[in-house]
C-alpha cells in the first residue's frame, strides 16, 4: 500500500493566506498572543481565531498556547522560516517592479 502525500496548500496562495502568515510571524516575533496584541492592534481572541484559521488552512499545529505560555511546534518553526523567506521574496518582487518605473526601456530610432 502506498502512502499518500498530504498537500494542504494545493491551490494558489490567496491574500488571506498572506495576511494569516503575517499575523503568525508577528505572534512568533512578539513571543505570544498577548504581546502581539499591541503590535497587530487587534485583540487576543481575534489573533487566536486567525491562528486557528491558519492551522486549519495548513492542516498542522503551529504552536502550543495556553497557561504555560507560547511555544512553536516543529511544524511551526518550519512554517515560520518559510514565511520569513516568502515575505522577503515578496518585498524583492515589489521593489523590482517599482524599479521598472524609473528605468528607460526600448530602442532608440537612430541606434
Amino acid at each position: 500500500m502506498t502512502a499518500m502525500k498530504r498537500t494542504s496548500l494545493s491551490g494558489q496562495i490567496a491574500d488571506i493566506d498572506l495576511k494569516l502568515l503575517r499575523v503568525f510571524k508577528t505572534v512568533v516575533e512578539c513571543g505570544g498572543f498577548s504581546a502581539a496584541e499591541v503590535e497587530l492592534n487587534i485583540g487576543r481572541s481575534a489573533i487566536s481565531r486567525q491562528m486557528s484559521d491558519l492551522e486549519t488552512r495548513l492542516d498542522m499545529h503551529l504552536c502550543l498556547r495556553g497557561r504555560s505560555g507560547f511555544q512553536l511546534t516543529e511544524h511551526g518553526r518550519l512554517v515560520y522560516k518559510a514565511t520569513q523567506e516568502l515575505l522577503v521574496d515578496l518585498e524583492k518582487f515589489r521593489a523590482n517592479v517599482n524599479a521598472v518605473h524609473s528605468r528607460l526601456v526600448g530602442n532608440l530610432p537612430w541606434a
